[in-house]
């Protein structure tokens, strides 16, 4: 039985539902709210979670291809990660409704590539081509899943206050 890998596929399935949730109750006119000029606004943060969903989960914990359009990465990466800046402006970044069937599909697509794996695979490092200076970040397939979990919970939180913010 995988009991682990199976209550990890359960945390992040929810932390997918909760973030649509969230980006749900995001009104228009908040999707690119920044506290600071150059910080995320809600749009980017939904992008960045499809986009770390997409990398260090899909492709780099479990050994998965690529599923986001090309320049997706770029425009929803940290600058640390070579990111573009984060801009105000619509008119930089694909359609709402895009960004949120991208983090829906890329949840979807994880917790495809999930049932594939054991409990066994937990302690392993990562299969995939990460960066060799990010291995010991992420350590093992398990470790990055639980930090992907709370790194989707951290940004929702994030989401969830700016979406909550009136003028």
């Amino acid at each position: 039985m995988n009991h682990k890998i199976e209550l990890l596929a359960e945390q992040l399935a929810s932390c997918g539902d909760q973030t649509l949730k969230v980006a749900a109750r995001v009104p228009d006119a908040n999707r690119f709210l920044q506290l600071r000029p150059g910080k995320a606004h809600p749009l980017w943060l939904v992008g960045h979670l499809a986009n770390t969903i997409n990398v260090v989960i899909i492709q780099w914990a479990l050994n998965g291809e690529n599923m986001v359009p090309k320049g997706f990465g770029k425009k929803f990466a940290p600058d640390f990660a070579g990111g573009d800046p984060i801009s105000p402006n619509a008119e930089d970044y694909p359609a709402w409704d895009a960004v949120i069937a991208i983090y829906a599909e890329a949840i979807q697509k994880a917790l495809e590539k999930l049932k594939q794996a054991a409990d066994a695979d937990l302690p392993k490092p990562l299969p995939g081509r990460i960066p060799e200076p990010l291995r010991d970040h992420f350590g093992n397939v398990g470790q990055t899943l639980n930090i992907m979990v709370s790194h989707d919970s951290y940004h929702r939180g994030q989401l969830g206050m700016l979406g909550a913010l009136r003028d």
